[in-house]
């Protein structure tokens, strides 16, 4: 049996993990810096992926520059009468 217990040393860049004090967490500056870095990157990557989305709905003809939808109708399978059914 390994004497000592495994325990993963941090990097010096690590930022320290929330502290309990009186049963609330508090948060080092660093680490409160970190956060918003990473979502000030998840905001921007996620509003990357609904531009490309937006455009390609324009392409495709479905909506219009405005968001409008210029495409009404219902595809074949979801018609009145179509021999499909959704369970509804």
């Amino acid at each position: 049996m390994a004497s000592g217990a495994a325990v993963r040393k941090l990097k010096k860049s690590a930022v320290e993990a929330p502290k309990t004090v009186n049963g609330k967490k508090t948060y080092s500056p660093e680490y409160l810096a970190e956060h918003e870095a990473v979502m000030a990157r998840v905001r921007e990557e996620g509003a990357k992926r609904i531009r490309r989305s937006v455009e390609r709905l324009i392409a495709l003809g479905i909506v219009d520059k405005d968001g409008n939808r210029l495409k009404k109708e219902l595809p074949a399978d979801m018609q009145p009468g179509a021999d499909r059914d959704f369970g509804g």
